[in-house]
């Protein structure tokens, strides 16, 4: 089958083989693609340039099948570099792995490179895996013990000090047939992969081949793909779709979580791609310029890693720069472990649960790593109370937690139930479960058809609250806030469209007074001099007296003589007065009166009975000049609606 593209393992065999990611680690000239090629009988290094500097630049590819015991396992092999100048493509070869070889050179030992590979392992949470003394035919007895002990000496207290320590010699092939067992060990032990249907490759070469077009590689973090498939490519959201799969030079029809996979693309060009990219199903994942994590700092760095640095965060095959902010802190002791924001200097893509890497901003050091609570999050006030708590939500064990809280920090964002599932690391039907019963539990509430927090819509409610207090002390002789304006303030907040019926929340709940073109806060008054109150006192009771027939606002005894201006002002202030309607342009009805119109329109319409202007007019004893601009304002408030000549009630 035709073509090398480079790739890795096979997806699970129908006689039982299990497939696994291999990957090495350890300093520079130090035998780890020796290793490689005497494990496989195939050189990683397949740049000209890395095999006539004998120095890995890139990362190697290889695989190997193991059979012992009656099972049979290919392991996928990615062989990195081990210089420090290549520690981003380290991580980007460690990404996915399941088990993890550390290769020692027992005649240089211990060295710089092998601590920040180990550190690295360590902070990726790569549990399975083996320790190997390379080169251990160039050296005695004696310095094999040394070096055994100088390396336990250095993983005691890591994920590493589990792992076995073996001799072996690539030139020799001494301890190579010891490896291979180890290595099938190591397998047989390890716990099957958390199964997903969320496919996420994580691209570590791009190229194109002739006559078949774009061609991506990378290791499958997770899920399955499938030839014919259609994926989206993260972050610039473009959709594509799979002609081919390859795996080992051989075409497959599908390629599965824990493999490495080659994927020939059609829809999509070569210069539309760059390594460090995704491919995933479509919806689940968007790029973000923040992610809320957990970080640890390693415990030899010295002094307390401040709040706000500079750092280089390595995930998947992703190199960005971030600004790392502490939550609750100013600092992370040596050693220590803290709740971060990363404000990414550019959108990256990141999963929940996901394992990343922070090298200092001069990449020369790797200083921690972490793993990823919330993957597109918003920016946050680092030394609130409300912050904190958030991240220890967004970190539960429940996923229903999981699922309210980016729900609420959603805010009335509308959310596919699959971008849902892909921020809190679940399956779609289960986001369907679950929305269902917070839903039943009321901590969730339906406005137009977005499902809301209640804690949002609270939050928000309070919030306008407050800002009508804010206003009213900085304008106390207006009358409130255009009701226009108070709208747009609100769907700026909300979501478009969504002000309207925000505000009519507010008034239901008696927080917010409606007074014609204005709203105002229920407790505020309208600051008055002495000479307005008694002109209003005088307004008040002639309209009053007048019932549901009250003269227009210019006609009115009380305004008589006054000058335009001052008559002016006070029909804004009567707009605000709880004792007063505005139900027409220039005229009001006293709050008693519209009670009572309202009570009878309720009677007539009671039980879903259709009524007519004329039935009200009957009932009220009043003309049609008087009931239908009462009742036109009933409709414009949400109380009736007009049906052809009927009305019925809302």
């Amino acid at each position: 089958m035709g073509y090398d593209w480079g790739m890795g393992m096979d997806a699970m065999q129908a006689d039982g083989q299990k497939s696994l990611i291999l990957g090495t680690a350890g300093h520079i000239d130090h035998g780890k693609s020796s290793l490689v090629k005497a494990l496989t009988g195939t050189d990683p290094d397949r740049l000209p340039e890395e095999q006539r500097r004998g120095m890995t630049i890139e990362l190697g590819f290889a695989h190997l099948d193991v059979t012992t015991e009656g099972r049979s396992f290919r392991f996928g092999i990615v062989d990195v570099p081990g210089h420090e100048r290549f520690v981003r493509t380290m991580v980007a070869g460690a990404t996915g792995i399941d088990i993890a070889i550390l290769v020692v050179a027992a005649d240089d030992g211990w060295m710089p490179q092998t601590q920040e590979h180990a550190d690295i392992l360590d902070l990726l949470g790569i549990e399975s895996g083996i320790i190997t003394m390379t080169k251990s035919d160039a050296v005695p007895r004696e310095r094999l013990s040394a070096v055994r002990d100088e390396i336990a000496e250095h993983v005691r207290g890591t994920v590493l000090a589990t792992w076995p320590v073996l001799e072996s010699s690539a030139r020799t092939g001494a301890g190579v047939d010891e490896l291979r067992s180890a290595l099938a060990a190591a397998a047989a032990e390890l716990h099957a992969r958390t199964t997903t249907s969320v496919f996420r490759l994580a691209i570590d070469r791009v190229f194109s081949v002739h006559g078949r077009g774009t061609v991506v590689t990378g290791s499958v973090l997770s899920g399955h793909v499938h030839v014919g498939d259609e994926l989206e490519l993260l972050p610039p959201g473009k959709r594509c779709k799979v002609r081919e799969v390859q795996t080992h030079g051989e075409m497959v029809d599908d390629a599965i979580g824990g493999q490495r996979a080659a994927l020939n693309l059609t829809g999509i060009d070569r210069e539309s791609i760059d390594r460090g990219m995704e491919l995933a199903s479509p919806g689940y994942l968007s790029a973000s310029r923040y992610v809320d994590a957990r970080v640890r700092i390693l415990g030899d760095v010295g002094n307390a890693f401040r709040s706000h640095r500079r750092v280089r965060l390595l995930i998947g095959t992703t190199e960005a720069m971030a600004t790392l902010v502490v939550i609750g802190a100013d600092s992370i002791a040596a050693g220590g472990e803290a709740f971060v924001q990363l404000r990414v200097h550019r959108p990256i893509v990141a999963g929940f649960g996901q394992r990343f890497i922070i090298r200092d901003e001069t990449a020369t050091a790797t200083i921690g790593g972490g793993v990823v609570i919330r993957p597109q999050a918003r920016r946050v006030r680092p030394k609130l109370a409300i912050t904190m708590q958030s991240f220890e939500a967004a970190t539960s064990d429940d996923a229903a937690i999981r699922l309210a809280e980016a729900l609420r920090d959603a805010g009335f964002e509308p959310l596919t139930t699959e971008a849902l599932a892909g921020r809190i690391g679940v399956e779609s039907d289960d986001v369907k479960s679950m929305m269902r019963r917070l839903a039943d539990a009321e901590v969730l509430v339906d406005i137009d058809g977005i499902r809301v927090h209640r804690g949002t819509l609270e939050r928000l409610l309070d919030r306008t609250a407050v800002m009508l207090k804010r206003h009213h002390a900085m304008r106390p002789g207006e009358p409130g806030i255009q009701r226009d304006r108070m709208i747009g303030w609100i769907s700026a907040r909300s979501a478009p469209n969504l002000g309207k019926r925000l505000l009519t929340e507010l008034a239901t709940r008696g927080i917010v007074i409606e007074r014609g073109p204005y709203c105002a806060h229920r407790d505020f008054r309208p600051a008055m001099s002495i000479e307005d109150e008694s002109a209003m006192a005088k307004v008040v009771a002639e309209i009053e007296s007048a019932g549901f027939d009250p003269p227009e606002w210019d006609k009115l005894r009380a305004v008589r003589g006054m000058s335009r201006q001052r008559a002016r002002s006070l029909a804004d202030i009567a707009k605000t007065d709880p004792r007063l309607v505005s139900y027409a342009l220039g005229f009001y009805i006293s709050t008693r009166a519209m009670d009572q119109f309202r009570g009878t329109v309720e009677q007539l319409g009671e039980g879903g009975r259709r009524f007519k202007l004329a039935d009200v007019r009957d009932k009220t004893g009043q003309s049609r000049r008087v009931v239908q601009p009462l009742l036109e304002h009933l409709d414009r408030i949400g109380v009736t609606k007009r049906v052809g000549d009927e009305r019925i009630l809302l």
